[in-house]
């Protein structure tokens, strides 16, 4: 970061930050944060080589360990790293676990830990990020939920069905700290380029979508990050509770 130049944000932790859209809006905010904060859940390589990009980039960056759920309902884990990361004018949540299996009573188990991590370690971050913002000025949370809680595939009935309960979450969240200077918004992205998810879709689903686009059926990492850091800055100040598809017209 340029001497000369005076960052918007002080501190912003992007909950997931290791590839794919995680890693892209790692990268955005490295010119325009004092510190971009990235958490990883097992691929610390990955972690330190979104931070090196960050670096690369003009900006500083610090990786943290964090696992969700945390198993401790009240998220001590995840206290714990905003005291860190304080005051955090913003956070991102792109973590997100996916697994292919059909909705059948033999799949329960695998439909319950995809609702457990997507929805009650989504629950965690945006209860204690509200609480931690609230007492330092405000800031903004931006969760990522995903189109297809509008285009259903089959195999993915936990994914989509966790993603439209973060997207319900989030208007709660917004209609209860608006008021506390903490905004709450979700961007529903098509599938992203360069992503391990985009390969729990079978390929022949994938075949048969209508192109989006330019880009056929996938949008570019980049290009969603960057909406993400515009739906935070102050040009979009009274946007709150919010979701904001970004498909390339695929959901129309």
């Amino acid at each position: 970061m340029s001497e000369n130049h005076t960052p918007s944000y002080r501190n912003v932790l992007v909950i997931g930050g290791t590839g794919g859209l995680g890693q892209a809006v790692a990268r955005e905010f490295a010119g325009h944060a004092e510190t971009v904060h990235l958490t990883y859940h097992g691929r610390r390589a990955a972690a330190e080589e979104t931070a090196a990009a960050i670096t690369e980039d003009g900006g500083a960056a610090e990786i943290h360990q964090l696992t969700l759920p945390d198993p401790d309902p009240r998220g001590p884990s995840i206290r714990k790293l905003l005291a860190r990361v304080t005051p955090c004018d913003v956070v991102v949540n792109c973590a997100v676990a996916g697994q292919a299996a059909v909705a059948t009573v033999a799949n329960a188990e695998i439909f319950k830990s995809i609702i457990d991590a997507n929805v009650f370690g989504a629950y965690q971050v945006n209860s204690v990020s509200a609480q931690a913002m609230a007492g330092t000025g405000g800031g903004s949370v931006v969760n990522v939920s995903s189109v297809i809680t509008r285009r259903y595939i089959v195999g993915a009935v936990g994914y989509v069905a966790g993603k439209a309960a973060v997207e319900a979450m989030t208007r709660g969240f917004a209609r209860e700290w608006g008021a506390a200077g903490v905004r709450f918004n979700t961007v529903s992205p098509g599938a992203i380029q360069d992503t391990r998810l985009l390969e729990m879709v079978p390929a022949q689903v994938r075949d048969g979508l209508p192109a989006s686009g330019s880009e056929g059926i996938t949008v570019p990492a980049r290009k969603v990050a960057s909406v993400i850091r515009h739906v935070v800055g102050p040009d979009f100040a009274a946007m709150n509770g919010e979701v904001i598809v970004v498909d390339g017209g695929l959901s129309l």
